[in-house]
């Protein structure tokens, strides 16, 4: 089972986010950059991959056991190469430590904390895309308490993923 640790912001972070991208008019069906739908929406700690569901349950909660509830917000935007994403702010360093602990490989890429609002292959989405993170450079969501890591299983089909949350993870209050 393809799995992975994140954190899930609450509706009405995510109704900010949505707001802010239909007040833009940047999504539709003929954009060039794939936006990801709302399901998708979460900040990746960890990815897994085939992993066993029992034994990352058990991990995901020893690392998560004690660790402090985050005061989180998402904020701004920006690009990677293929990838239109918005910031987070507030207990940032918190978090990365989280990720830091929750990720077995130090190989990994440095933790840079994101929901990924959209992807694309193509060369030709890249100016697009930068434009819509610079449309997107003062929005901030409502803060909120991040008080647990979810362990989510992936499954890609011909449509794209579908995340499940398998196992939840509180953090402490």
């Amino acid at each position: 089972m393809r799995l992975f640790a994140a954190i899930v912001p609450p509706p009405e972070v995510l109704d900010a986010l949505d707001d802010e991208l239909a007040r833009f008019g940047v999504r539709s069906a003929d954009s060039p950059p794939r936006w990801s739908g709302r399901p998708l929406w979460h900040l990746t700690l960890a990815f897994y991959g085939d992993a066993d569901l029992a034994e990352r349950t058990r991990f995901v909660a020893e690392q998560a056991r004690g660790r402090p509830a985050l005061r989180l917000g998402l904020a701004g935007a920006g690009t990677f190469t293929g990838v239109l994403w918005t910031g987070v702010e507030g207990d940032v360093e918190a978090l990365g430590k989280l990720a830091v602990a929750l990720r077995e490989s130090r190989d990994e890429k440095p933790f840079h904390p994101h929901l990924t609002l959209a992807r694309w292959k193509r060369r030709s989405a890249q100016r697009p895309a930068r434009r819509i993170a610079a449309a997107l450079a003062d929005f901030r969501s409502p803060r909120w308490r991040a008080d647990e890591v979810v362990l989510m299983s992936s499954v890609r089909d011909r449509h794209g993923p579908t995340y499940t949350v398998q196992h939840r993870a509180p953090l402490a209050g």
